[in-house]
């Protein structure tokens, strides 16, 4: 039997262009006909997730969160990280007020003063990130991509676990016991290994001067793993640059202070 207060279910409010175009995701996600996509306001299952540890740590709860407010995106653990940010941002204007307040601080008095922010217009403005995804390292041709958020949680998830043996080793006063010390070499390396496979996965493919595509991880990552540094570091900071949100980051405000009155630029997070 259908619900009568089914059409009082929450809808999309908000219609965002990802900056991927979610061009990489093996499902591609339901746009409009302005490849825009719809996202919903958060439940209160949703704001539940949130709160639990567990969920949080293991992922499970961004994964089911993007789900919920943005039905039409596919699998959200397929997904590039810089869509994720805007989709959540969507969302946080969805569930709560368009209008984020932010601290900034005035560099012609120095004084600090809060300001807001239309998400609205913010999201308007968002850049797709997609234009410029090659970079040639000697004779090969590297095609790279965002991360996924499934990549991206994985590695976080081991981060935090060598964070808190570091934490229980400066907490140990007497000698440190043999089996932590193995532990914690096995995590420094697991860590190291980890770092190979975030950059594995934002790699497409790789073609080589005889037009031989390599596309296979396992591949990729054994090939990254016997580099030298100088492809390590181009290949990061590649990396970083895929994974840019697109957000705007710089604002124009007035001071509000009266003896002052001035207009700046600065950056917001």
């Amino acid at each position: 039997m259908e619900n009568p207060l089914q059409s009082y279910y929450r809808t999309k409010d908000i219609y965002v262009k990802l900056p991927t175009g979610g061009q990489w995701m093996k499902t591609p996600p339901t746009l409009t006909d302005d490849g825009e996509i719809g996202v919903r306001s958060m439940n209160v299952k949703d704001e539940l997730l949130l709160n639990i540890p567990d969920a949080l740590y293991n992922g499970q709860a961004i994964f089911e969160l993007v789900q919920s407010i943005c039905p039409d995106i596919g699998d959200a653990q397929d997904m590039s990280l810089p869509d994720v940010d805007v989709i959540m941002l969507a969302s946080r204007a969805c569930s709560y007020n368009k209008e984020y307040p932010v601290e900034v601080m005035c560099p012609h008095c120095e004084k600090k003063s809060m300001h807001t922010i239309d998400l609205q217009v913010v999201l308007g403005q968002i850049k797709p990130i997609y234009e410029q995804t090659e970079v040639q390292i000697e004779d090969l041709v590297i095609e790279m991509r965002p991360n996924t958020l499934r990549a991206v949680n994985a590695n976080n998830i081991k981060t935090s676990e060598t964070a808190r043996m570091m934490m229980a080793i400066k907490e140990v006063k007497d000698v440190i016991d043999d089996n932590l010390k193995e532990k914690y070499s096995e995590n420094i390396q697991q860590i190291a290994a980890a770092n190979f496979v975030l950059i594995a996965d934002s790699i497409v493919k790789v073609t080589m001067p005889d037009g031989t595509i390599v596309d296979d991880t396992q591949n990729i990552v054994d090939w990254l793993t016997n580099s030298n540094r100088r492809v390590i570091e181009i290949l990061g900071r590649q990396q970083l640059l895929m994974n840019v949100n697109g957000i705007p980051k710089e604002f124009k405000f007035k001071c509000t202070n009266e003896e002052c009155e001035k207009e700046f630029t600065t950056e917001v997070e």
